[in-house]
């Protein structure tokens, strides 16, 4: 039996190697267009296959520009840049808003306002020192062959009920992030706690079920394609649709009882060694150009309502079906140490406490 007590302690040690050399690991790096160049730093949660064509994008409006990309969990962009702060990248690129907003709040982030930053709503940007770029929705994908002709469920008690008349065939077959090492996971889950009154059957259905934990929305996305698991919960929906869209076996859903709401969003930390680089850089990814060229080949959701097409009124509200994540002073709660502990320790207790 894997006590939470047990468990935990593997999850520190794992942490701790992983924070260690996440910064040690190559960077992908695009060659600038031109022989005479600026270098470009970048930590970012994205996973690198999704992003690649929109940094190159970018590099054809500044040939000039060598980017140097390191891909991190949204934990990893937190950790790796306080690790050596006097030593940092140009511009942090997370969907952990928590984690971005704490950064903020602590003084590491210096301020920046422009044309295309005075242009961004007021709930998009907080103390003009982060800044959302997207939006993205948390959706639960299915196994289409697992649930055989049972169109998919629309909501968490629909997706509860799925679990408890399959509750034998679907045992270990349920995949969320890990959200002691997952930012994202854990901003997605704390947020769960707030806004779902099915919050404690899911935890308790999870853990009976032998739900699984990974680090990366691949990884759940590679285990639903192949059906080594039937269920993911939680996962960014740009990941999910991109997933879907090569392997027509994965069914997304957007759950109807409410919807997760997050926000990439960039920093430009204080220390940043190639400041003018970092400001054209958020400047692009901002302008219309550049929420064009990330619409076109990415699946990220632009957040400039001119451009995006789907829910273009996505986070005027804060109401109904859709839940966005507060991008601003409010959300750090969810950083607040006891609070932390608290959930994880609901979760952890709750995850293996049939094991």
């Amino acid at each position: 039996m894997k006590t939470p007590y047990i468990y935990a302690l593997i999850m520190l040690l794992s942490s701790v190697f992983l924070n260690a050399n996440a910064t040690t690991q190559k960077p992908l790096i695009f060659k600038a267009l031109q022989t005479k160049h600026t270098e470009l730093t970048i930590f970012g949660g994205a996973d690198k296959m999704e992003i690649a064509p929109f940094l190159k994008a970018f590099q054809k409006t500044s040939p000039h520009v060598q980017i140097n990309y390191h891909e991190l969990s949204t934990r990893g962009v937190y950790t790796s840049f306080l690790k050596d702060t006097n030593n940092p990248p140009d511009i942090l690129l997370s969907s952990a808003m928590n984690l971005q907003v704490k950064l903020v709040n602590d003084g590491y982030a210096q301020t920046y306002e422009s044309q295309e930053t005075k242009k961004l709503p007021r709930w998009a940007k907080w103390r003009n020192e982060v800044f959302g770029f997207t939006y993205e929705t948390a959706v639960i994908a299915f196994n289409k062959d697992f649930l055989s002709n049972e169109p998919p469920p629309g909501s968490r008690n629909e997706l509860l009920d799925l679990i408890r008349r399959h509750s034998d065939e679907i045992k270990g077959r349920i995949g969320i992030y890990d959200i002691t090492t997952v930012g994202i996971g854990y901003l997605l889950w704390a947020h769960d706690r707030e806004q779902s009154s099915s919050y404690g059957r899911m935890l308790e259905s999870f853990g009976y079920h032998d739900t699984r934990v990974f680090r990366r929305s691949a990884d759940i996305l590679q285990a639903i394609s192949k059906g080594e698991i039937a269920v993911g919960y939680n996962i960014l929906s740009s990941y999910a649709r991109t997933w879907a869209a090569q392997y027509p076996n994965i069914v997304v859903v957007q759950p109807k009882d409410y919807t997760s709401v997050i926000m990439r969003s960039a920093i430009i930390p204080k220390k940043s060694k190639n400041v003018k680089g970092a400001q054209q850089f958020l400047d692009y990814i901002l302008s219309g150009k550049g929420q064009t060229d990330m619409a076109n080949f990415t699946n990220f959701e632009p957040i400039n309502n001119e451009v995006r097409i789907t829910q273009p009124n996505l986070l005027d509200t804060s109401e109904g079906q859709l839940r966005p994540v507060p991008l601003g002073i409010q959300i750090l709660v969810i950083n607040d140490e006891m609070k932390r502990q608290i959930i994880l320790q609901e979760w952890e207790n709750a995850l293996f406490e049939y094991q």
